[in-house]
């Protein structure tokens, strides 16, 4: 019996094959729930644009029968395939030049900074600082890329 890190190990790398043959990516995999009712989402991303329902269903459809054939769960689970949304999670560097120009929510390390939350346009990335542009009063920040502690990009109205 595989540890559900083995079974992401073994999920990843045959997703991440499935992905780049149609042109996607995976973002992240996530085994949920308890041992009577498993839920194993994978999070597809597309580097030129938005994933579509159509990119989920196409992914499924080559994934799926993989997954029924080495059956990595002792219960039955639901797999769901899924984007990583409007508000997505920003991961570092290469996803905040990707998104250079949008609205963002960083929040950042540390209890006594004077702005813990910042929401704003992501104007530049240098080696290690990002240059944000904050929303309501307009005010540019110069944030060092090891003090943000999580970011996603805001909707914006």
């Amino acid at each position: 019996m595989l540890t559900n890190k083995e079974i992401k190990q073994l999920i990843w790398e045959k997703a991440d094959n499935v992905a780049s043959k149609l042109g996607l990516e995976i973002f992240d995999i996530l085994i949920k729930g308890s041992n009577k009712n498993k839920i194993l989402e994978i999070v597809i991303d597309k580097a030129n644009g938005y994933v579509s329902i159509g990119d989920c269903e196409r992914f499924s459809k080559v994934f799926d029968p993989w997954l029924d054939e080495i059956d990595p769960f002792d219960k039955s689970y639901e797999l769901v395939v899924s984007s990583p949304g409007l508000d997505r999670k920003l991961r570092g560097k290469k996803d905040y030049e990707r998104f250079k120009g949008k609205l963002a929510k960083f929040i950042l390390k540390g209890k006594e900074k004077k702005h813990p939350v910042l929401i704003g346009y992501i104007d530049d990335i240098l080696e290690d600082q990002i240059k944000i542009t904050e929303k309501d009063s307009g005010k540019l920040f110069n944030i060092d890329l090891n003090e943000i502690d999580k970011a996603n990009l805001e909707i914006e109205l």
